[in-house]
């Protein structure tokens, strides 16, 4: 099963790469096709399965239930959100973004959250001291949630059209209860995942498929995929927003590039060679 799911989720991730150039060129110059307008339903798609499959390689069934369980918690957050208003203030989902959950909530959206919260968790394992705990990782889990929906929302409410706000707020339209909601949904759903995951540090080795391992390119990239799947789409939306006159929302995203690029930088090797070295129960 765990080899499986390795190809998977590589597979999924090579696909999203893939068409990853020409959606973020195409939506940044204004240049989507009729018929490419719901096409990041695709995209969210992908990077939802490239990185449940990731979660069962590297926590087994554990890992499945916690991307099934953040699935479904997004899910209800976006129905009770869409339906009543609550926790992040009123809007509605366009017919451009599909298919949808008991005609309200799109899948693309589900497997949006479950890949924005379990990415931004398994970073937050990585930067996190030690000595901060459950709670340090739940909090900066939480933030780096945030940090993505302030890039979010102009490309697809503003850009994109996926949804309408209803209400509005400060920060290009969008209500200011929104993103505490973002940032306290993130806290649940990293008290979740530490829940099922967050003391268990599964192998690194490159798995065996008959009497041949996994190339050593594919076993190198594998452990980092939460970090490429995050950082991409920081990058997209940070392209987007800045060829598109969104300043703030753009630096944002330009800020965390940094950040991110100093921090891999600084620990990048190191974590290299313990992805190719270390091995755990």
């Amino acid at each position: 099963m765990r080899h499986m799911t390795y190809y998977l989720a590589l597979y999924f991730l090579f696909f999203y790469v893939l068409l990853f150039p020409g959606s973020t060129l195409t939506v940044a110059f204004d240049l989507v096709p009729a018929w490419g307008a719901g096409f990041g339903s695709v995209l969210l798609l992908l990077q939802g399965g490239a990185m449940l499959a990731w979660l069962n390689w590297r926590y087994g069934g554990r890992g499945l239930i916690a991307g099934a369980l953040i699935a479904a918690l997004g899910f209800a957050v976006e129905y009770l959100g869409e339906t009543s208003g609550f926790p992040f203030g009123r809007y509605r989902y366009t017919e451009l973004i599909q298919p949808k959950l008991l005609g309200v909530v799109p899948l693309p959206i589900t497997a949006a959250w479950m890949m924005t919260a379990a990415a931004a968790f398994e970073i937050a394992r990585r930067l996190v001291p030690p000595s901060w705990g459950a709670r340090g990782v739940m909090l900066v889990t939480a933030t780096l949630v945030l940090l993505l929906d302030l890039q979010i929302e102009t490309v697809a409410a503003l850009i994109s059209n996926y949804w309408v706000w209803l209400d509005s707020g400060p920060y290009y339209g969008v209500p200011t209860e929104n993103f505490i909601a973002w940032w306290l949904v993130g806290v649940v759903m990293a008290g979740v995942l530490w829940r099922l995951l967050g003391n268990r540090m599964p192998s690194l080795r490159p798995l065996a498929v008959g009497s041949a391992h996994i190339p050593r390119f594919a076993a190198q990239v594998m452990p980092h995929v939460p970090v490429a799947l995050y950082l991409l789409s920081t990058a997209m939306f940070t392209t987007v927003n800045l060829a598109r006159g969104y300043s703030l929302a753009g630096t944002i995203g330009l800020a965390v590039l940094i950040v991110a690029g100093a921090l891999i930088g600084r620990f990048g090797e190191v974590e290299w060679r313990q992805t190719k070295h270390r091995q755990y129960d």
